[in-house]
């Protein structure tokens, strides 16, 4: 299962970092998405709109990560620090995904999402610091 598990984490931190391609290539036909901004339960249809035009997330640590199987489907639970470029802090977040191996493709089932304070998160994790832009340029590229 160690491979396995590597994968799933590697998915996860994809599914923050990665286009709304590829967030959509994972996620189930009958998936549900709790995230607290803004409150509701999303399905799938619902999840993918609020992905579009997807604002990527710039860099994302995951730590208390925990793994649980039963079967062909597996939980990751985790703690999150995320910076995304609209926002000046990051988002810290408790978070849960669960995925289903469906002939050997792993499809998002679900994600929930509660946002911590600051004291929550302090001394647990490195700091994470917004990753260097280059600076912009006028002109013809």
């Amino acid at each position: 299962m160690h491979s396995k598990v590597e994968e799933l984490w590697a998915l996860e931190k994809r599914n923050w970092l990665d286009g709304a391609d590829f967030y959509e290539r994972q996620l189930a036909p009958d998936a549900a998405m709790v995230i607290p901004y803004p409150e509701a339960r999303k399905d799938r249809i619902a999840a993918l709109s609020g992905k579009c035009p997807a604002r990527q997330w710039e860099a994302v640590e995951l730590y208390d990560q925990s793994v649980t199987q039963r079967g062909e489907t597996v939980l990751l639970s985790y703690r999150v620090v995320a910076w995304r470029d609209c926002c000046a802090a990051p988002l810290r977040a408790r978070c849960a995904s669960t995925y289903l191996d469906d002939d050997g493709s792993w499809l998002r089932l679900s994600h929930e999402r509660e946002t911590l304070e600051v004291e929550e998160t302090q001394g647990k994790v490195s700091i994470l610091r917004r990753p260097e832009r280059p600076e912009p340029r006028l002109g013809a590229a």
